[in-house]
């Protein structure tokens, strides 16, 4: 790894950055958390508390990027806070700017894959695993209540995960070569992958709900297979569907947001009915 950061450094650098968002502000956004991730690294390099304060200080400065992938960017400036440490001519404003070419585009393929993708996909697939267990049996609690967040949790941190622990040690190794660890990432790959997955997903969803609500409402509405039947299957999807087109509309720039209203909007059509 290293001959000057033992492998605990990275750990506890590691664990930090999943704290990166603690201290956000406005004014620095995640500097603040940034600079705390740094501190194991800074106290390794710099004996006297006055080089040590200094260097923390250029760390707490504005910084942002996706949480997720932060871990590559505080591996990055480990690696040119060694250098420097070393007597090598490395500025601070060479630091910063370091910093800020690995946040941004970390930042624009962050989050399409991890807020626009990966969140609401995980999200759909908890849903799906409600859908698909059997119902308890007559008096028995419903633990399926339980498995769908647990589920959801364990789908996205399938894919985040990894990218969190991995990040640090990876942005050291890696640092002097920052397009190269980018393309490596291969954000954008996967989130064309997840895209497909999770219009997959949505299709297996509306014929899970159909196949569920179908019956049940036939039953219901006292109903035999007939229009009656189809009209009690279909309202809650038609509403659902109504209130995502209505919804981006108008707001274009939200599709999670919209994604869970329409879904709510279903979900209470399909109660009632």
């Amino acid at each position: 790894m290293s001959d000057r950061f033992p492998k605990t450094d990275f750990g506890r650098a590691t664990s930090r950055s999943f704290h990166i968002q603690a201290l956000l502000q406005p004014e620095r956004m995640q500097g603040l958390g940034f600079g705390f991730a740094m501190i194991p690294f800074l106290r390794r390099l710099y004996a006297d508390p006055a080089e040590r304060g200094a260097a923390l200080r250029r760390h707490l400065a504005y910084f942002a990027t996706h949480p997720i992938l932060s871990g590559y960017v505080l591996g990055v400036a480990a690696r040119l806070e060694e250098r420097r440490a070393s007597g090598e001519p490395i500025s601070e404003a060479a630091i910063d700017g370091a910093k800020r070419a690995m946040a941004t585009p970390l930042a624009g393929l962050g989050d399409p894959l991890f807020w626009v993708t990966l969140r609401p996909l995980a999200g759909l697939l908890s849903v799906i695993a409600l859908l698909v267990l059997p119902p308890p049996a007559s008096g028995a609690p419903d633990l399926r209540v339980l498995l769908c967040p647990l589920f959801l949790l364990l789908t996205y941190n399938a894919v985040a995960l990894p990218y969190r622990l991995a990040g640090v040690a990876r942005g050291y190794r890696e640092g002097d070569r920052p397009a190269a660890l980018l393309r490596s990432l291969q954000l954008s790959e996967r989130n064309a992958i997840l895209e497909r997955v999770g219009a997959f997903a949505f299709g297996a969803f509306l014929a899970l709900a159909a196949l569920v609500q179908g019956p049940a409402g036939a039953v219901r509405g006292g109903a035999d297979e007939g229009g009656a039947a189809w009209a009690l299957m279909l309202t809650p999807v038609a509403l659902g569907a109504l209130v995502g087109l209505a919804g981006r509309k108008a707001m274009p720039g939200r599709p999670v947001e919209v994604a869970l209203a329409a879904l709510l909007a279903g979900c209470v059509m399909a109660a009632w009915v």
